[in-house]
């Protein structure tokens, strides 16, 4: 059974996959010693931070208020991130995590996408660039594996 959910619900939950992108990565960019991976990660946050700007003028249209991911996210991020580069801080290992979590975010967008079914084409289109954009950051950390 597909649970259809409502514009508000589908702008909260994209908005909240780009904000935990960024959390993702400043969890872990000071770990990072490739020169390359760096700026492959710090081009990544830079572009979910774009995205969520750019999802501004649908959070007004649909009353979004509190989308922000709260402080226990950010420093579970944090502690998480620690714990599994405690034993492999690797640049190979980071990598792996960021594709993991970029995994799991593609994941929730293609179920956002799934329980979708609604006419506003600002949304549909704003989730099949971060669909899109995610695709692309997997492909670009598989070569630092």
């Amino acid at each position: 059974m597909v649970i259809i959910m409502d514009e508000k619900e589908i702008v909260l939950k994209l908005y909240q996959n780009l904000d935990m992108g960024v959390i993702g990565i400043l969890s872990i960019e000071d770990k990072i010693e490739m020169q390359s991976l760096a700026k492959v990660i710090l081009n990544q946050k830079e572009e979910y931070i774009k995205l969520k700007k750019e999802m501004i003028p649908l959070c007004k249209k649909y009353d979004v208020l509190d989308k922000e991911l709260g402080t226990f996210v950010k420093m579970n991020s944090d502690l998480m991130a620690n714990m599994k580069t405690l034993l492999d801080s690797s640049d190979s290992h980071i990598a792996k995590m960021m594709m993991e979590g970029t995994n799991k975010g593609l994941i929730q967008l293609e179920e956002l996408q799934n329980h979708y079914s609604g006419k506003d084409e600002k949304i549909i289109s704003m989730l099949q660039k971060v669909v899109d954009f995610e695709h692309q950051n997997y492909e670009e950390l598989k070569i630092y594996l």
